[in-house]
């Protein structure tokens, strides 16, 4: 399992919280105080995003299995989502070829995770700044972009590289066309609508995190 820990990450609600996560037979058991959950991780779906969240207005812990997709509905950002309707994240289950990525972030002041079935010292812990390249590390990352008009279509230059972790393909989208994304050099065609950015996931996605920004693609920007 492909664990990490973010110690001091969430911020208090002013009284005294605790978090604990048990791990039990391939299911996760997370606890908010007295309140906990249960994640089966042998039923979740490759290539999903599941999340363990406390809501801060009705103090209720609850799972997202459809956590990236929420995303793209809400157009947002996790940490904006996540502070814009009062929730707090506290761990993240990516699954990809049967194998978990999992990311737990601890309270503020808390620097080791609780458990009665598992010593998670051994596993790392890591800042904030680490998020992302940690992601891409288990996941993909696009570099290199290049996009010009031709007309009326779009042409986009890009390299692509996955890991071996992530076995979901992986696609890019404009304006309701899509075409799958393959390891190293990619260049495609869509015809350009000037109100749509692209994106990159799943076919026709429009997650925000994963999104080339055209209008300042094509004003040169990196």
């Amino acid at each position: 399992m492909n664990l990490f820990i973010f110690p001091d990450a969430v911020n208090r609600n002013g009284k005294e919280e605790t978090i604990k996560l048990n791990v039990v037979d391939g299911s996760f058991y997370f606890y908010h105080g007295e309140d906990f959950v249960c994640v089966d991780t042998t039923l979740l779906r490759d290539g999903s995003s599941t999340m363990v969240v406390l809501n801060t207005l009705t103090d209720k812990l609850y799972v997202l299995y459809n956590f990236r997709e929420l995303l793209e509905v809400l157009d947002m950002t996790p940490s904006e989502m996540l502070s814009t309707l009062a929730q707090k994240g506290f761990m993240q289950i990516d699954k990809s070829g049967g194998k978990l990525y999992v990311k737990v972030f601890l309270l503020a002041g808390d620097y080791e995770l609780e458990s009665d079935t598992t010593d998670f010292s051994k596993y790392k812990h890591c800042t904030a700044d680490f998020i992302h390249p940690l992601d891409y590390r288990y996941s993909w990352t696009i570099y290199q972009v290049r996009g010009k008009l031709e007309g009326e279509f779009l042409d986009l230059s890009f390299r692509m590289d996955k890991s071996d972790f992530w076995v979901t393909p992986v696609y890019i989208s404009h304006a309701g066309q899509t075409q799958e994304v393959l390891q190293g050099q990619n260049t495609v065609r869509f015809k350009y609508n000037p109100t749509e950015k692209v994106y990159l996931g799943n076919p026709n996605c429009r997650y925000k995190g994963r999104a080339i920004d055209l209008a300042r693609l094509l004003r040169g920007g990196d």
